[in-house]
């Protein structure tokens, strides 16, 4: 078996214990990235159920990671294990960074919440956040001329 140091091999962790593998692999300086999608500051849900990428060292690092508390064992198709090069991880990290900002922003106001106009053509005025819409936009409600006006804008335009 070759090992290659560009390269993380994906392990099975047993049901619900991403969390007891996670611990374990950091009390033996193991390289892993086990993907959360974090909501707020608050540490998510791992991405891929039931997996975890591990990068090994040697044989000996190799059986010790195998045989930490929480992993089943490597995922392998026939003789072939499943691996993940350096690219792919970060390519998975900077993915879920993006979704991440998304939902963040999509999740920065509450029905209900006063909002101020930013900018466009309303700027300055304050409004009432009514609901998101697709696409980045927003319906907010708007005191104008005595009438509250539902209007929608994109959310970049509210502070």
């Amino acid at each position: 078996m070759e090992f290659l140091t560009n390269i993380f091999y994906l392990l099975r962790v047993k049901p619900n214990q991403e969390s007891i593998c996670e611990q374990n692999l950091k009390n033996q300086s193991a390289k892993f990235y086990l993907p959360r999608f974090m909501t707020g500051k608050r540490k998510g849900s791992p991405i891929f159920s039931g997996y975890v990428f591990v990068k090994v060292k040697d044989r000996d690092s190799f059986q010790a990671i195998r045989s930490t508390k929480g992993i089943t064992d490597y995922v392998r198709f026939n003789t072939t294990f499943a691996t993940a090069t350096d690219n792919t991880i970060k390519d998975i990290q900077r993915t879920i960074e993006s979704l991440e900002a998304k939902f963040d922003k999509l999740n920065k106001y509450q029905t209900g919440q006063e909002v101020l106009v930013k900018s466009g053509p309303f700027k300055d005025f304050n409004a009432v956040f009514e609901s998101y819409d697709k696409n980045e936009s927003v319906f907010i409600l708007l005191n104008f001329l005595r009438f509250k006006q539902s209007i929608k804008l994109n959310i970049d335009h509210l502070d």
